[in-house]
């Protein structure tokens, strides 16, 4: 069922996400840092994306436990001890992908993203992307130190989440929103014919 299949690869990317997310440093901030922020473009995973560093993340590319023929390719940076963007892509054999999604679908993603990270969802919405359905959601832990922006959106076979996590207030940070309004679709097929313009 879809809908498993992508709750289940949600689980596979929390490790990912934060990976020092158990073990918590002193509260010392770390010092400021220039990053870079330059456009690449993934085709071979039909889309584009801008990352604050200087060399293309490469794909982590691995099929999900149990689900096979499921892939997930990862494409992941890293800035400072606490900070991450990510752009994960689920893609599923032809014809197979949930598209478009029922209206639960991305509730069920987003809900199992935050049982997996141990955070609980603020808020939810959705949202389109280039005209296709999508949903957007925030998130973050007990104590409100680490904060997500979760974005999620298909297209044809794919399915692609793009996340970015850091200190508290992340998700309403300038870099937060220029990592998830840097990401554009290539191809694809047709929007659907009732898609509204996209979300403020």
């Amino acid at each position: 069922m879809p809908i498993r299949r992508f709750a289940l690869a949600t689980f596979v990317l929390i490790a990912l996400v934060l990976p020092g997310h158990a073990e918590d440093k002193a509260e010392t901030p770390d010092a400021p840092q220039e990053s870079p922020w330059k456009e690449f473009h993934f085709t071979e995973r039909g889309f584009v994306a801008s990352f604050p560093v200087a060399e293309k993340p490469k794909a982590a590319s691995t099929p999900v436990a149990g689900q096979n023929p499921l892939l997930q390719h990862t494409y992941q940076a890293n800035l400072a001890r606490d900070t991450v963007y990510s752009i994960v892509v689920f893609e599923y054999p032809e014809g197979r992908a949930p598209n478009p999604p029922r209206p639960d679908y991305f509730i069920k993603v987003v809900e199992a993203y935050a049982k997996g990270s141990d955070t609980k969802v603020r808020k939810k919405a959705s949202r389109t992307f280039d005209g296709r359905p999508g949903y957007e959601a925030v998130a973050e832990d007990g104590r409100g130190k680490r904060n997500h922006l979760i974005d999620l959106v298909a297209n044809g076979d794919r399915i692609y989440m793009i996340v970015s996590a850091g200190p508290k207030g992340h998700s309403r940070s300038g870099d937060a929103e220029r990592f998830r309004d840097g990401f554009r679709l290539l191809g694809g097929p047709p929007p659907p014919q009732d898609s509204k313009p996209d979300s403020e």
